[in-house]
């Protein structure tokens, strides 16, 4: 997820000095799956798939395995206040999955990562600080996204093609798929049936 960079450091203060604990009823919390980093130190491939059950629901979000993430796409600026990487990490990876496929809405797929970090007990002023967040200044990656699809940048590596070289770069591996013929697939025809799901899932 890349929300604007004021909005959020300032959304990210004002979280850590309120912040209080949060658990939801009926928790299904993200079950954590490897990860491996790619050179650039900013991106990751999931290596296998993450299962995302919203709630007390039937429905589940499968972010498949060679997915690439940058977990929480936080400016440098305010890493020693929100690092990419803390209790909301698995729903910004979601999120950011949800944010590429576009299956859902981004109204829809940003209350999802709520609900997901609220599942994942990240305090509720933070986890609403970075939704706010998100639905302010994140329609630029949504945008951004849709126009890598179209020009047939991919951001799934098929399971073959996980054998990555150590210090690989992803800008240069996601150029070899693409001369080697890898397309992203395309937006799915009709909304996954996950898409309202955060309806269900009560905030504290």
């Amino acid at each position: 997820m890349r929300p604007n960079a004021a909005v959020l450091a300032f959304s990210a203060l004002l979280a850590i000095a309120f912040g209080a604990s949060s658990e939801v009823s009926g928790q299904q919390p993200i079950v954590p799956v490897p990860f491996m980093p790619f050179g650039d130190g900013e991106n990751s491939v999931v290596m296998s798939d993450l299962r995302y059950q919203v709630g007390t629901t039937r429905f589940v979000i499968i972010v498949p395995a060679g997915f690439v993430t940058d977990f929480a796409s936080t400016p440098r600026a305010i890493w020693a206040v929100l690092p990419p990487f803390g209790t909301y990490q698995l729903a910004a990876v979601v999120h950011d999955f949800l944010y590429w496929d576009q299956g859902c809405t981004r109204e829809q797929a940003d209350a999802l990562l709520r609900a997901g970090m609220a599942e994942s007990r990240v305090e509720p002023l933070k986890r609403d600080a970075i939704w706010q967040a998100v639905r302010k200044g994140g329609e630029a990656a949504w945008t951004k996204n849709a126009g890598e699809k179209q020009a047939g940048l991919p951001r799934i590596i098929p399971k073959e093609s996980l054998n990555i070289p150590a210090l690989t770069i992803w800008q240069e591996y996601r150029a070899r798929l693409v001369q080697q013929g890898i397309r992203p697939a395309p937006k799915p025809a009709t909304p996954p049936d996950y898409c309202d799901a955060a309806l269900f899932v009560p905030l504290p």
